[in-house]
């Protein structure tokens, strides 16, 4: 068993990581979806603005949230080069608008997850806010959505080994937990308004539960750290950065997602502006770049803003490269 390296059980979830800090990648990814020069389109080899990546439980394919052109795109994981999708799902139009910022377009996918029936969540982080479950046939149930009051605004999902489902609102800066039919609503980490104090979140983003002790791991993207969250706690406790914005090895500019492996020894960050992915053992004081650029840059081998990412069951790393209009894969070195 080696780190970097998924895993899933009968009984637990796809997305679990194993240990080993010594684990390196090759530095160039090679770019599987999207247009290799990072130019955005709506054709089936192009992505406008990528925003999250799942792969299914076989390793035959991953799906992007394509999140400009309101689709979910399908790609073979061995496409030997070849970045044309297929359309998963399509997400209709929609005359609602987002109080919070008109200006922006509905039915956007933000953040997604896959269980280990390879049905795939959804979130979207503007009105109506739906989240939706996907079947592997492309049949979609709405789980809830901002008319019910339930939810204002989805930046993150989880679901865990009991199919539970964990969102990140936005917009109350508050980590929800709800049953696997999206009832039953707890607070189980913020809902005390957007700070930085133990008990609060600014603006919550990607999450990450533990399988064995069900801590709860935020990025939490304006405040610049990854918080933890035992079970029934009423506080975090910040495991990576909150040493203010910045490009230090101790520091984030606005981190976007999280994993953790199963030990809950590393975790590992998508430092979206910093372009890059931190690994950070816990108990340490500083992180290390694993993946990306020390800072931004335009050379197409490099990425231009990392949003989401997701190892693949033989530890290789698919990143939605935001700005870059594509995915790239970085293959494992050692």
């Amino acid at each position: 068993m080696y780190g970097g390296r998924q895993s899933s059980s009968r009984n637990g979830s796809m997305n679990q990581v194993r240990s080993n800090a010594a684990r390196r990648w090759q530095q160039v990814g090679a770019v599987v979806a999207g247009d290799e020069q990072g130019h955005s389109g709506s054709g089936p080899n192009e992505l406008n603005t990528p925003s999250d990546i799942v792969i299914d439980s076989r390793n035959q394919y991953f799906y992007v949230a394509d999140y400009e052109n309101s689709r979910i795109q399908r790609f073979p994981v061995n496409g030997n080069g070849n970045r044309t999708g297929v359309t998963f799902y399509k997400f209709e139009n929609s005359t609602e608008t987002n109080p919070w910022r008109p200006y922006d377009k509905a039915n956007k996918p933000s953040a997604m997850f896959i269980d280990r029936n390879d049905n795939i969540y959804v979130a979207e982080v503007y009105c109506p806010c739906r989240v939706l479950k996907i079947t592997p046939g492309g049949q979609a149930i709405t789980l809830m959505d901002a008319k019910s009051g339930v939810i204002q605004s989805c930046s993150g999902i989880f679901v865990d080994k009991d199919d539970n489902i964990y969102i990140s609102d936005w917009i109350q800066s508050t980590v929800f937990k709800f049953d696997r039919n999206g009832k039953n609503k707890q607070v189980v980490a913020g809902g005390n308004g957007y700070g930085s104090a133990p008990n609060q979140l600014y603006h919550p983003m990607g999450i990450y539960v533990a399988e064995r002790s069900g801590n709860l791991y935020v990025a939490d993207f304006v405040n610049q750290c990854v918080r933890r969250w035992a079970p029934g706690s009423k506080q975090g406790v910040i495991v990576a950065g909150g040493n203010d914005i910045g490009t230090n090895l101790n520091q984030f500019n606005y981190p976007s997602a999280v994993i953790v492996d199963n030990d809950e020894k590393e975790v590992y960050v998508c430092d979206s502006i910093n372009a890059r992915i931190v690994r950070w053992t816990i108990g340490i004081k500083s992180g290390e770049v694993i993946i990306g650029a020390d800072n931004l840059t335009k050379d197409p081998r490099h990425m231009c803003r990392a949003m989401g990412f997701k190892f693949d069951r033989d530890g290789n790393i698919y990143v939605a490269d935001n700005y870059g209009n594509r995915v790239r894969k970085f293959l494992v070195d050692n």
